[in-house]
Formats: C-alpha cells, sequence, structure tokens
C-alpha cells in the first residue's frame, strides 16, 4: 500500500491549521464515542491502540500538525509544494454540498472529510498496514471527524473562505473569532472535564442517534455545513455580546454530541463487520 501520511523530519513545511474544538472537545468527542463502540470494534482499536484510548490522542492531529504531511497525488496550478499538511476543513458550495475529493480543476481543496473516507478504507485492511500508519491514520480519522463539526472548519464558497481568522471584539477584548469555536465556547460555561461533558451531552434515544448517523461523512458534512451557515453571518469588528454566547451554545452541543455519534458510527463500520452487513444501507 502506498503511504500517504509523511512524516516531516523538520518543521519547514508547518502553517499555521485550524485546530477545532481545542483538546477538550475533542476528548469529548472521542469519549462519547468510545461509549457507543461494538465489543469487535473495542477489541479491535485496542489492538492498533496498544490498549490506549482513542480520547487520549484526540488531538494528536494537533500537537504534530506541522510533521504530518500528505502527498496530494497532483501537482497545484498555483505552484504551492505537492506535498502539503493535513487539511482540518472541508468546503462547502452554497447548495451547502460539500465538495467531493481534493482537486478542482488543480487547485487543492482542503479537504478533511476525503481523508476520513480513505483512512476509513485502508483501516478496514488494518493488519495489513504497520503499526505506525495504523495508529496514525486511526487517530488522524478520529480527529478529523470531530474538525469536520466545528462551525469554523467549514469553508463556503464562495460566500466566506475565511473559516473566521479575524478579529471580533468579544467580553471586551479583540480575540480571533476562529478562538471562540476553537476553545473559549466550552470553557466559559463547561469548565469540567472531557468525561463529564462526554456523559452529559450523550443524552440522545436510541431513535435520534439513528437520525443523526443516517448516511455517511459526505451527507453529515452536508448536516454541518447546513447548520453551522448561521455562525458565518459574523463579521470582522463585530461586538459579540454574552447574549450572542448563550445563543451559540445549544449548537456547540449539538455539533459535539453528533460528531461522537457519527465517529462511533465509523469506527464500528471499520472495525466490526456485522455492524457493518447491519447499517450497510442506513
Amino acid at each position: 500500500m502506498k503511504r500517504t501520511i509523511i512524516i516531516a523530519c523538520c518543521l519547514l513545511m508547518m502553517c499555521g491549521t485550524a485546530q477545532g474544538w481545542g483538546r477538550k472537545g475533542h476528548a469529548t468527542i472521542a469519549r462519547i464515542a468510545e461509549m457507543h463502540l461494538t465489543k469487535t470494534t473495542q477489541k479491535r482499536i485496542a489492538e492498533i491502540m496498544h490498549g490506549e484510548p482513542i480520547s487520549g490522542y484526540a488531538s494528536y492531529a494537533d500537537d504534530h500538525k506541522g510533521k504530518l504531511l500528505v502527498d496530494m497525488g497532483f501537482d497545484p496550478a498555483s505552484g504551492e509544494p505537492r506535498v502539503n499538511t493535513q487539511p482540518h476543513t472541508f468546503e462547502a458550495n452554497m447548495d451547502f454540498e460539500p465538495f467531493r475529493g481534493i482537486n478542482d480543476n488543480g487547485r487543492y481543496v482542503k479537504n478533511c472529510i476525503h481523508f476520513i473516507e480513505k483512512y476509513a478504507q485502508d483501516l478496514k485492511h488494518y493488519k495489513e498496514l504497520d503499526d505506525s500508519t495504523a495508529f496514525t491514520e486511526l487517530v488522524l480519522l478520529v480527529h478529523f471527524v470531530g474538525d469536520m463539526h466545528c462551525p469554523e472548519h467549514i469553508r463556503y464558497n464562495p460566500e466566506d473562505m475565511t473559516i473566521g481568522y479575524y478579529k471580533v471584539n468579544f467580553r471586551g477584548e479583540d480575540i480571533r473569532y476562529h478562538t471562540i469555536w476553537d476553545d473559549m465556547i466550552i470553557e466559559i460555561k463547561h469548565p469540567w472535564s472531557f468525561s463529564d461533558l462526554a456523559h452529559m451531552f450523550d443524552s440522545a434515544s436510541k431513535e435520534e442517534i439513528a437520525e443523526i448517523t443516517k448516511g455517511g461523512p459526505y451527507d453529515w458534512g452536508r448536516d454541518v455545513a447546513r447548520c453551522c451557515w448561521v455562525t458565518h453571518q459574523v463579521k470582522p469588528g463585530d461586538v459579540l455580546t454574552m447574549d450572542w454566547y448563550y445563543d451559540q451554545l445549544p449548537l456547540m452541543r449539538s455539533q459535539l454530541r453528533k460528531a461522537g455519534y457519527r465517529l462511533a458510527k465509523e469506527l464500528n463500520m471499520i472495525f466490526d463487520p456485522a455492524y457493518a452487513r447491519k447499517n450497510k444501507n442506513k
């Protein structure tokens, strides 16, 4: 198998990449998923992780973002390097349809959903991968499912490609809007452990979970793009009040919960053949 993940020997290729949800948010998502894995999936993940929980490595992609590179398989028309950093975002059009693939007529499209699907296919045959590749692809998949559910990790083409990389005023401070969704949106109201948050947010019924997890990653991307467009109405220089903050909390909680349930489904589809057969068309 051709390896697509490249561990760089230096940080020359490092660039500013988005860090959706922060460490606590990603761990919360992974912990919710852990509570919904089948026994077969748990066993096979334990083989890859040597018994370590995926929630403990949910931010691996952020911690090592400058070293985790990917060969895109084509030379971008813009002249940027063919080897690039792993994408933590995805792109959707104004009908909320995610772009599929990473090559838009020579333009490199940063698309974490593309790599979720690629790593899912690889991990179905994890015993054919070396230990390092299996581990890295698993923890990247875990992280990217979390990232794709973060409102400021969506580029809406052509209306808003900024992913919140501009300043707003929040609580009397000029701060990058993206940062609010990466860390502050959770920490201000929920200063507890990720495990406590996971138990708090894991409140959906079986019927609700079935509806949330219907389809696959691109279907979920469409839902995320539709639900999160409202957060992209904030403009540079806007003053965001605490009333605005409290209005965002239901969306934050919903996105974390959806990400956890969808991550569990994706992992069960990868590692548990019986589950995959039963849920093939769901």
